[in-house]
């Protein structure tokens, strides 16, 4: 494995850390309200959506090491997690339709993706949360290979927005299994979209719910085969959990290099904070913690595009990395700037935004229960493992 960019990664990382440095700094620090929609474009004027798609249907051709780089770029400027968050949320369903799109499906929603039409992937069900065995959503057989939807889902990023959603379902007379994934366009007869969210944080990132009543598909709408999408989710969401990680670990950067900055020239007894051990502990733990995170999901993804079988608990390890780098780190630079840091500004909006990774990509104790089913299947003898069903996917 090369653990250094190549020049051309460096170049395109820095380009997009360029484009991400020219957004409005002040209404950053106000929360953005609405989608950046003029920043998104430029992100596909930049190449972003090419380096996604394969070059038979428009793109450069798929190099998640491009993308990654790009991303990492972006994260290293722009201060706060919403567009990065759509970014991976397109990131993975491209990831999704690569790996398990028929031709017609490339050449439909990789058009899409290419001129910045936003996607959506719905997995979460109100009453069963992220236990996907357990939705409510059922995809039920009909006459002449068709088939309807039915249900609703909730906590969608891009939902209020998205051109198109995939959404996670289960094949009616399944009881925990029969795992479906199913391409819905918004704009379908039987689905109706719900309020946009109000939210903490990641106000620029419009979440909300969808409502599914008999909606009409067939064959050509679902991803993979009906009831066997289960092994198919948990490898692309994997890419947006070491994503997440990463993202949460490289937004710390810039706020620790100013909190560094700002530690040397406040003083208190005479001498400047940055001199108390007690500083230094806070500066140096995140500076720690965020670059665990981001080796953690450089390996992740390298063990991901290698098809390593120990890919899945790396990127849930990745995840919570980042998760506990971005949110300890936004509380120790509240704690290190006082009152200053607890008025309305960049301090506090990057607490605000930072706190949605306890949830974002799936909570601690999911992902906790994933490294531990990983971790036991492990342990068992490799035959025995072979021939039991994933267990590692209470997803997000």
């Amino acid at each position: 494995m090369d653990l250094s960019w190549t020049s051309r990664q460096l170049s395109i990382r820095a380009e997009f850390a360029s484009l991400g440095s020219r957004t409005d700094r002040d209404e950053l620090r106000l929360g953005r309200r609405a989608f950046d929609q003029q920043t998104w474009d430029q992100l596909g004027g930049a190449g972003l959506w090419q380096m996604m798609v394969p070059t038979g249907f428009g793109g450069t051709g798929v190099d998640w090491w491009d993308v990654t780089a790009a991303l990492e770029g972006l994260a290293s400027t722009i201060r706060t997690p919403g567009l990065l968050l759509s970014v991976i949320a397109q990131a993975g369903m491209a990831y999704a339709l690569d790996l398990f799109g028929t031709t017609a499906q490339k050449s439909d929603y990789f058009r899409r993706i290419l001129r910045g039409e936003l996607s959506a992937t719905a997995i979460a069900d109100p009453d069963t949360g992220t236990d996907v065995r357990a939705s409510s959503t059922f995809l039920s057989p009909r006459a002449n290979e068709t088939f309807v939807l039915n249900g609703r889902k909730y906590n969608i990023a891009h939902a209020p927005v998205a051109s198109f959603t995939l959404v996670v379902c289960k094949l009616e007379g399944h009881s925990r299994d029969g795992i479906s994934l199913v391409l819905v366009d918004q704009n379908s007869k039987g689905v109706t979209i719900g309020p946009q969210d109000r939210k903490l944080g990641n106000l620029d990132l419009p979440t909300g719910q969808l409502t599914f009543e008999d909606v009409p598909l067939h064959y050509g709408h679902i991803l993979g085969v009906p009831g066997e999408g289960l092994r198919n989710l948990v490898r692309f969401v994997s890419l947006g959990r070491l994503y997440y990680g990463l993202v949460a670990a490289t937004l710390c950067e810039p706020m620790l290099a100013e909190a560094l900055s700002y530690a040397k020239t406040r003083q208190t007894f005479g001498q400047p904070i940055v001199d108390h051990q007690y500083v230094q502990k806070k500066l140096t733990d995140m500076r720690i913690a965020a670059d665990s995170a981001k080796w953690v999901s450089y390996g992740a993804l390298h063990q991901l595009l290698s098809g390593a079988p120990e890919a899945v608990m790396s990127c849930s390890i990745a995840k919570l990395a980042g998760a506990s780098a971005i949110t300890d780190g936004a509380v120790d630079l509240l704690k290190l700037y006082g009152s200053r840091g607890y008025h309305e500004g960049e301090v506090s909006t990057f607490l605000r935004d930072a706190l949605a990774f306890c949830s974002v990509g799936g909570t601690e104790e999911m992902h906790r229960r994933n490294i531990m089913n990983q971790m036991m299947r492990k342990a068992r003898p490799a035959a025995k493992a072979a021939v039991e069903p994933a267990r590692d996917l209470e997803t997000a």
